[in-house]
């Protein structure tokens, strides 16, 4: 989105003190940044994951783009994260949040008349929207929680106590939890895992991750808008990941499973960088001292927990 604009506050004469040869008008005060929320894409089949979001296909939606402009400047560039290993299989089934700020710059500077300091040409400036911070929701299910200890690279488990030395590709597979191994995770209505502090190893949760704000907009409460933004919308949309009996077929079988399908009940995860906890905890998560400490990408995470109310009038749903 671009604006071209002519400022012409400052068409009024005056007489300066001594003779200036540009005097910019005051810049106006920057709009309040906007986040683009975007639904599951179909679309992403087809991106490329050894390419930059600047030398995908066409049919690619600009905001998932976007998205990865952020991600890939921040995990990529500054991290050092494979861009190989930036996009992965959950970006295709999960929720993305962009916020953009307005980024004013100047085309023509103004020109004033050296003799007596009116102004001939008022400056003209250009307005574009800069995304500078993305979020992303993964709906269940999910894979096994990782193993403490554990060093994965592009969601894999490389090894088990040495974020030096990663196992050969033979034993890769093999060291996979057995809930996925074989790619069962789509197809299973529920994961059973190991408890953990804030887990009991099987209620349905959401996880929150590939958050990234641009260096020179942090800590000027960006990443708190998409955390907040992604919550309430998850709050407000509570049943909308949980799976329909009529969907799934089993009324047409005359089977009642209402009570035994999964349902999410308010519980968010999310694998913390360990740097990056204090910022997590500042939105109400909390370290799960059971998950322990595990390497991504030679990074160490820790796992995190949030429990929100959700249903009418914010009751938990039971």
């Amino acid at each position: 989105m671009t604006r071209v604009t002519m400022d012409t506050s400052s068409f009024s004469s005056f007489t300066p003190r001594e003779p200036e040869t540009d005097c910019p008008p005051r810049e106006p005060a920057p709009p309040t940044p906007f986040i683009s929320f975007i639904k599951p894409q179909g679309q992403l089949w087809n991106y490329n994951r050894h390419k930059t979001h600047e030398d995908q296909p066409g049919n690619i939606p600009k905001a998932f783009l976007d998205a990865m402009s952020v991600r890939e400047k921040v995990y990529v560039e500054e991290q050092g994260v494979a861009l190989e290993n930036e996009f992965d299989s959950d970006d295709h089934r999960s929720c993305h949040w962009v916020i953009y700020a307005s980024v004013l710059t100047t085309i023509l500077p103004a020109i004033l008349d050296p003799r007596t300091g009116r102004l001939v040409r008022p400056r003209v400036t250009r307005t574009t929207s800069l995304p500078i911070g993305t979020l992303r929701l993964v709906p269940f299910p999910h894979s096994a929680h990782p193993r403490n200890g554990g060093i994965y690279l592009n969601g894999l488990l490389t090894n088990v106590g040495d974020p030096v030395r990663p196992r050969s590709s033979e034993t890769v597979q093999a060291l996979q939890p057995q809930e996925i191994q074989g790619g069962n995770r789509r197809n299973s209505l529920y994961i059973r895992d190991f408890p953990t502090t804030f887990h009991n190893g099987q209620e349905p949760y959401v996880k929150l991750g590939r958050l990234a704000v641009l260096k020179e907009y942090r800590n000027k409460g960006i990443a708190g808008q998409l955390v907040r933004a992604a919550v309430t919308w998850m709050q407000t949309n509570y049943t909308i990941f949980n799976p329909s009996p009529s969907v799934l077929g089993f009324d047409r079988l005359g089977m009642d499973v209402t009570g035994q399908l999964p349902k999410w009940r308010g519980l968010f995860c999310i694998h913390a960088q360990e740097e990056a906890v204090k910022v997590w905890e500042r939105y109400g998560f909390k370290v799960d001292e059971k998950m322990g400490k595990w390497w991504e990408e030679g990074i160490p995470h820790v796992g995190m927990w949030l429990r929100v109310p959700v249903g009418k009038g914010g009751h938990t749903v039971a």
